[in-house]
């Protein structure tokens, strides 16, 4: 992974929203796996995002253990970097478009956190200068919220010609594997997550695919191939 990073300073971004403590007496969300609906979720917008012109060709992983903060056992310093990320591309005038997921070895939930972000990121992008750019601002984001980055894998960058974000939804036990006919090598239980497992942004959600579809009157296509037997989503997002 390149190091060089670009010359424009990157902002603080705001932490009003994710950084503010569990109130008292609420429980965060603990899940074991993806289920079917976010699943398909994440297929149908990663198709989705394709069809409109924003392909999730991007491939960020963060390995939390290799920083400063050791893990991220709530998904906040992710959300953070989620969101810094969104306001560096946007200032680039690039749209944010991602999928994402956090996972956990499945040998227990003492094992560090990890995460996954697929997201679109446009050719010119792909290669060179502009390359180390995104590179440098992802570092910078990492660093700001997990401290010193102890390796290069810490956030490992890549992109892809044709993601088809099966690599996501690998955490989802038997039926999703076999739904959409998951390599074996990937089908393996990913641990216990405290708070959102996984998500898409608003602009490839359910929501903005069903205005995209009633608009066209196009079917949505199902993520294993198919238009058929499958329900139109609804307008609530995981």
């Amino acid at each position: 992974m390149q190091r060089r990073e670009a010359s424009a300073p990157l902002s603080r971004v705001s932490e009003a929203h994710s950084s503010e403590a569990t109130k008292p007496g609420t429980r965060t969300r603990t899940s074991k796996l993806i289920s079917m609906r976010q699943a398909c979720n994440i297929m149908e917008a990663v198709d989705f995002a394709k069809s409109i012109g924003l392909p999730l060709v991007a491939h960020l992983t963060i390995h939390w253990s290799l920083t400063d903060v050791g893990d991220d056992s709530d998904g906040k310093l992710f959300a953070k970097v989620r969101e810094g990320l969104d306001k560096w591309v946007n200032r680039q005038g690039v749209a944010f478009a991602a999928a994402w997921t956090r996972e956990r070895q499945s040998r227990g939930q003492s094992d560090v956190e990890h995460c996954h972000l697929l997201f679109h990121l446009p050719v010119e992008y792909h290669s060179g200068k502009r390359l180390a750019q995104i590179n440098g601002a992802i570092l910078r984001l990492v660093r700001l919220h997990g401290g010193d980055i102890l390796h290069e894998k810490a956030a490992d960058l890549r992109v892809h010609a044709y993601p088809d974000g099966k690599y996501l939804v690998k955490g989802g036990g038997a039926k999703i594997w076999k739904r959409f006919r998951l390599r074996k090598e990937h089908r393996r239980l990913q641990g216990v997550i405290h708070g959102k497992r996984c998500g898409v942004t608003e602009n490839i959600g359910p929501a903005a695919r069903k205005r995209r579809w009633d608009n066209n009157a196009i079917k949505p296509r199902d993520s294993a191939g198919s238009t058929e037997g499958r329900a139109r989503p609804s307008n609530i997002q995981d």
